[in-house]
């Protein structure tokens, strides 16, 4: 009878043991924390900026599927709701950038993720190390000081307001030279509909 009692307990006390860790880890790895928690402000197209790709589909070039397939991620949206991101998670030689998900609150976008460090070197990304373009050319960045320094492995997450208009695509940019710039397209929009 206690050959029975005792792994039992050893897996209830080994459950709250790691539940401990997850709690305590999130608390140290930057969960919440302020250094990737922004704001960002609206900034006009840069002319060199057109020639780029937006996150703007054509409506009559579109297969229906895609199609129906934003439609109901923009009426998630709408809605209030949470909506994943069309690229959910992209990489450089450095960095992994991985967005949870998504969700308007009034006239604001909220974007939430992570970055993890895949080297083996720790990396600092500097707080103007992300920006958003959306579907217009419409610049979003910050000026906000601070940053972050992650270890080999580990991970920080980030939360970041962007006052987006509703129906507009958004690209996700993290640019942390000398890696090439990462580019995330997390909505689209239907031009042409």
């Amino acid at each position: 009878m206690n050959d029975q009692r005792s792994p039992l307990l050893m897996v209830a006390l080994g459950v709250l043991l790691a539940l401990a860790l997850i709690v305590v880890g999130g608390m140290n790895n930057g969960f919440g924390s302020p250094e990737l928690a922004r704001r960002f402000a609206a900034q006009p197209p840069d002319p060199g900026d057109l020639m780029l790709n937006l996150p703007r589909i054509e409506a009559p070039q579109a297969p229906p599927d895609l199609l129906r397939t934003l439609d109901d991620l923009h009426k998630r949206l709408a809605g209030g709701r949470v909506a994943m991101a069309l690229t959910p998670t992209a990489a450089s030689p450095r960095i992994e950038v991985r967005v949870g998900d998504l969700h308007r609150s009034g006239d604001q976008m909220v974007v939430h993720g992570s970055v993890r460090n895949l080297g083996n070197r720790e990396v600092t990304i500097p707080p103007g190390a992300f920006t958003f373009r959306d579907s217009r050319g419409v610049r979003y960045a910050t000026s906000s000081s601070g940053g972050v320094t992650l270890a080999p492995g580990a991970a920080t997450d980030f939360e970041f307001t962007i006052p987006l208009p509703e129906g507009r695509g958004l690209t996700l940019i993290v640019d942390l030279p000398p890696d090439p710039p990462i580019e995330q397209v997390l909505l689209l929009e239907v031009a042409g509909s």
